[in-house]
């Protein structure tokens, strides 16, 4: 079975990591939100310092999502070794396959009860911390997505009004070419050199005009590239954000619902033990999910259904190559599946 404290190195490393990552989100969006004001200057702005900042967040956030995956896993599967170890309390045989690496490492020695209630309490404290962890991971997530559509509304906004002074200034230009050419194609036909000078004067005039114009579209080009740019920054941050998001609601469901079924156990193991466990004092945070879990009247209610409902759920959004492969599931303890 696992010791106590298994897990503290890997909570405190995902804890760090998402720091890091909620100081890289703070960052990149006051950078965007910056640069999305409508006096911002654009030419100061620093794409690939910009670029990067993006990149390293997104990098830092993909970095603690597969160490919270990996977590949330390495829990479920402890969870699982408890219940097989706390039904073969009663049926030495129960749920093992001995010809799994599961099955014949336990099937080399019994785990006692208290062994038992201290591995799950391991993982409930674990549980606490990722589950507070997710908790801060959505609220900054969902915040920095909302920033950024923000932003992104802001820069398209703006990058339509350039679009449009473009479009002006380029039929203001297509408007003069007519002139042009008639001023030019007169010049040749004229009679006197009087009419001559007023009409080259005139064609001089209007193709000043039209260079002028030419001129302010050019002014304009780099303002209007430049906030494409941004938009496709704002637009690559926000899809990460949202699937980030709702592979943060995918692990914190599938958590919850683990959440549940361990302290369904953890009952089960501390009321049937013989002799009786002694009290153990919980931290508490895990007393915290505990009392929760008292309090609700429909906490542990239909948990097969449900877990199998968020491990569905957890796998197609965070492990979907494994769909077409065969799962190897544990079958769940008569104490954390309700009688129907």
């Amino acid at each position: 079975m696992v010791k106590v404290h298994a897990f503290d190195g890997e909570i405190d490393k995902a804890r760090a990591m998402l720091d890091d990552a909620i100081k890289g989100m703070d960052a990149a969006n006051a950078a965007l939100g910056g640069n999305a004001k409508s006096n911002g200057r654009l030419d100061a702005i620093n794409f690939p310092v910009e670029e990067a900042l993006v990149r390293e967040t997104v990098e830092l956030l993909d970095r603690w999502k597969l160490l919270a995956l990996s977590l949330v896993k390495q829990l479920d599967l402890l969870t699982a070794t408890a219940d097989l170890q706390h039904r073969r309390l009663f049926d030495e045989k129960a749920g093992i396959d001995t010809s799994g690496l599961l099955g014949r490492g336990i099937g080399q020695g019994h785990a006692k009860p208290a062994s038992i209630a201290a591995d799950l309490g391991a993982a409930l404290a674990a549980s606490a911390s990722l589950d507070a962890q997710f908790k801060t991971a959505r609220q900054v997530l969902v915040r920095t997505f909302r920033d950024c559509e923000a932003h992104l509304v802001r820069v398209i906004d703006r990058r339509q009004h350039i679009e449009f002074e473009i479009e002006e200034v380029q039929r203001k230009a297509d408007a003069l070419i007519p002139g042009i050419f008639d001023r030019r194609s007169s010049i040749s036909f004229a009679r006197d050199a009087g009419s001559r000078s007023e009409l080259e004067a005139e064609y001089s005039r209007l193709v000043a005009e039209r260079d002028d114009l030419q001129e302010q579209e050019r002014a304009l080009q780099p303002d209007r590239a430049a906030l494409q740019r941004l938009i496709d920054i704002y637009e690559e941050l926000a899809n990460v954000l949202n699937v980030q998001i709702a592979a943060v609601n995918a692990m914190a469901g599938k958590l919850a619902v683990d959440i549940e079924q361990r302290i369904a156990l953890l009952r089960a193991v501390i009321s049937e033990a013989v002799p009786p466990l002694p009290a153990t004092e919980r931290p508490t945070a895990v007393a915290a999910l505990i009392a929760a879990f008292e309090a609700n009247v429909l906490a542990g209610h239909d948990l097969a259904a449900r877990k199998a409902r968020a491990d569905e759920v957890f796998t197609r959004r965070l492990e979907p190559h494994l769909l077409t492969a065969p799962a190897t599931a544990v079958e769940p303890s008569a104490e954390t599946e309700p009688e129907t």
